[in-house]
């Protein structure tokens, strides 16, 4: 029996006796869940979702987060969709002190080495994802959905704890489905999704909202899971980071809570830095957000290269800022073709003008 599973048993008639103040796992909002502390302020570029229904999806996104502690649990609703073809949720908690604000190659294997894949690569190595200051994740979840092989919906999830010394317990939490079908962690973890949502932010990188979507990722994890030492501790200063990842755990999305500003997917999680992105990307319990962020960004040309930045930034580097919203796709930057250039030269003069009077009269072929 794991250590994980006899404090499990320890503690179930504790647990029992106070769950009944939770909210309903079945990945739906209750009322019981405080305000968001952050709301989606951009566009999802892993597919918005239209099928409609609580199972299978066909787009990534992260609208809202809402943060609390009840009952001697952390609790967590991620207003969204998951995509049903085995891309992550990555949820990050900050509860209690150490931690690691840059992930580790030798936290716990889980999920065929998902964790490790997002860490250092070796002792020795500088790579791995590093999170804004501030932030040291002590426990990590991963959910993940997809056909079962028989054409069901099911869901499977791992958890890590991430020790500030690397280490710890980690471990397969189980399987389960969607909606009142929830997974039940043996270690007291228990997890719930609706993927209905056809609403939240739409497809591209673009500025968006996410406001008003109540249905989603829900994730209620007992104290004693993060108390390890059985400390007592208040888990009166809960900090989340939430992003969906590639199904290897190799590709970061641009759906990050909270958000970042409008852009493309961030690819490679063990060169990610989030100090080097505007704004927190974290969300604390207690903070309210009433509105969704709105961001000034947009393609600036630096030369024939292009970046989303802000219009100061872009401006203060020489850049020519193409306006608020406005993309790098097709780089807008490049020169635009010049039919008058007849020749190729890069350059319209008495050449061409020879060239056309070379051509004159032949077939168009």
């Amino acid at each position: 029996m794991s250590r994980l599973t006899e404090m499990f048993t320890i503690t179930t008639l504790a647990i029992s006796a106070t769950a009944m103040g939770q909210p309903v796992l079945d990945g739906q909002l209750d009322a019981s869940y405080p305000a968001a502390s952050a709301l989606q302020g951009i566009a999802t570029n892993f597919g918005n979702s239209d099928f409609g229904q609580p199972g299978f999806s066909n787009g990534s996104e992260l609208d809202a987060i809402h943060v609390d502690f009840q009952d001697g649990s952390i609790v967590i609703f991620l207003s969204g969709n998951l995509e049903s073809n085995y891309n992550k949720l990555e949820v990050f908690i900050d509860a209690r002190d150490g931690g690691q604000n840059q992930l580790r190659h030798d936290n716990p294997d889980v999920d065929f080495d998902g964790l490790r894949r997002m860490g250092n690569s070796n002792a020795n190595a500088t790579d791995g994802l590093v999170f804004d200051d501030g932030f040291e994740p002590d426990a990590w979840i991963s959910l993940t959905c997809g056909d079962d092989g028989f054409g069901g919906f099911v869901t499977y999830a791992s958890f890590a704890e991430l020790r500030t010394n690397g280490n710890g317990t980690g471990l397969f939490l189980g399987s389960g489905s969607s909606g009142s079908d929830v997974m039940n962690g043996e270690n007291g973890i228990t997890i719930a999704i609706d993927n209905s949502n056809i609403d939240g932010v739409g497809s591209g990188t673009g500025s968006d909202c996410g406001i008003d979507v109540n249905t989603g990722m829900e994730i209620s994890i007992p104290s004693f899971a993060i108390d390890w030492d059985f400390e007592g501790l208040p888990f009166d200063d809960i900090k989340v980071c939430a992003f969906i990842n590639g199904g290897g755990h190799d590709f970061v999305s641009n759906q990050i809570l909270p958000g970042i500003p409008p852009s493309d997917n961030l690819g490679e999680p063990r060169g990610l830095d989030f100090n080097n992105i505007p704004g927190n990307q974290y969300a604390s319990m207690g903070d309210v957000a009433n509105d969704c962020p709105t961001y000034n960004y947009g393609a600036c040309c630096l030369g024939e290269v292009c970046q989303v930045l802000d219009a100061d930034n872009c401006t203060a580097g020489g850049g020519t800022y193409l306006g608020d919203d406005t993309t790098c796709d097709d780089n807008p930057c490049l020169p635009p073709d010049c039919p008058s250039d007849i020749n190729g030269d890069g350059s319209i003069d008495v050449n061409d003008l020879l060239q056309l009077l070379s051509d004159y009269g032949n077939p168009c072929v």
